[in-house]
């Protein structure tokens, strides 16, 4: 189905890829050589500079990676320098000057690709794994510790055995205040 002639052009659907290929190959050398979007839609006959930015954009997909990475980085040398030709405006206060500023460093971070989504890396999923790990090795340690308190309750009720710190001689508040129970100091 891919031959078959188109009633319009007496073009077949290869033949109107093809030339559609060719027409973005010459659209992104424009692009390369410095032409705005708005000129290579002109020279090229696309109806709307957005036609044309969008077909550099399909001959750019459609290219090695060295290739476009090198067309990135001219684009980058291009911006530094339009940068640096506004910076005294821009430390002068021209509201021009700023605004202008503000579409380079947009233009950057476009081509940059900052405002594209950001595939998922996992980390996500990572933290919340880790998150409740970590909460259950938390709970493990508070009943490890409840217990430890349950086992200290019995003793100072006198259901159990002492508890080494008691034994040991500790000083502390609490403790003497066992011992004076166990041993019956003062109580009247």
């Amino acid at each position: 189905m891919t031959n078959q002639t188109s009633p319009s052009k007496g073009k077949t659907r290869t033949q109107i890829a093809a030339t559609a290929r060719e027409r973005e190959a010459k659209a992104l050398k424009l692009r390369i050589l410095g032409y705005s979007y708005e000129s290579v839609a002109t020279e090229l006959g696309f109806a709307h500079r957005s036609a044309a930015r969008k077909s550099v954009q399909r001959a750019l997909d459609a290219i090695p990676r060295e290739a476009a990475t090198e067309l990135r980085e001219l684009e980058f040398e291009r911006l530094d320098m339009m940068q640096r030709a506004l910076a005294s405006a821009v430390v002068k206060g021209h509201l021009g000057a700023i605004d202008r500023m503000l579409r380079i460093m947009d233009m950057r971070a476009k081509l940059a690709g900052l405002y594209t989504e950001q595939h998922d890396t996992g980390i996500a999923e990572v933290k919340v794994v880790l998150a409740a790990f970590m909460s259950a090795a938390v709970a493990e340690e508070f009943d490890d510790e409840d217990e430890a308190l349950d086992d200290d309750l019995s003793v100072a009720s006198g259901a159990g055995e002492p508890t080494p710190a008691l034994d040991e001689g500790s000083a502390s508040p609490s403790n003497l205040a066992l011992r004076a129970r166990e041993t019956g100091e003062g109580t009247p």
